[in-house]
């Protein structure tokens, strides 16, 4: 599991903004509700079309390529010592990515930062124990999931929208989970929220906002 604070990343997304038309012909993936001005002058983020490495798929190793990955993405990554060599084992595959939240406290930068550091080892590079029991193991399982926690207080709980999460965060989950599909071929199909990965059904509450929602711009 790859843990950033998302909340108080650091990026500037203005800086990507332009015309729809022009974002695609230079092969970039236009995103509306971010930029000032028209309808049509749209976020354009370019990571979601990096070639997926389908002949390089991670097999049996740990993921210590992450950070790399989503600094290429634009966002600005803070490392915590160790985290490549922590984990219960490698990886088997990636076929998945599994979105969560700390449910951590409202006050603090990265509160949630030393139980997931300190008394949650198993949060890392390698195999982790987010998933749990899932609906099909051997797409969700904790051998084939990456696990994003992402910094929030997780109340209210709710499965429409995402008026909960500040703008920026909630565009910094999209960009990183784009650039990991990207990276590892996982299709949006198979980006799932841990509410709906968790077996039985109604084990987790978690994120708290629409994975509606969140896939359609993937998409886009």
């Amino acid at each position: 599991m790859f843990i950033i604070d998302l909340k108080n990343n650091d990026i500037d997304l203005s800086a990507n903004c332009m015309e729809a038309t022009l974002c695609k012909s230079q092969g970039g993936i236009p995103s509306t509700g971010i930029c000032p001005g028209t309808s049509t002058n749209q976020c354009c983020d370019k990571a979601y079309t990096s070639v997926p490495i389908n002949d390089k798929t991670p097999v049996n190793r740990m993921l210590t390529d992450l950070a790399e990955i989503l600094r290429g993405a634009g966002l600005s990554v803070i490392e915590s010592e160790g985290w490549q060599t922590r984990g219960h084992s490698v990886m088997t595959s990636v076929k998945s990515i599994i979105c969560h939240h700390t449910n951590g406290p409202a006050t603090g930068d990265f509160p949630s930062l030393r139980i997931v550091r300190d008394g949650r080892k198993d949060l890392a590079a390698g195999r982790s124990y987010h998933a749990g029991a899932t609906i099909d193991d051997s797409v969700f399982g904790n051998p084939n999931a990456i696990g994003i926690e992402a910094e929030a207080v997780g109340v209210p709980l709710t499965n429409s929208g995402h008026e909960y999460w500040p703008e920026v965060q909630y565009q910094s989950y999209i960009r990183g989970v784009r650039a990991l599909q990207a990276a590892y071929g996982v299709p949006a199909s198979r980006v799932l929220g841990h509410k709906e990965a968790a077996a039985p059904v109604g084990r987790k509450p978690d994120p708290n906002f629409s994975m509606d929602e969140f896939r359609a711009t993937l998409a886009k």
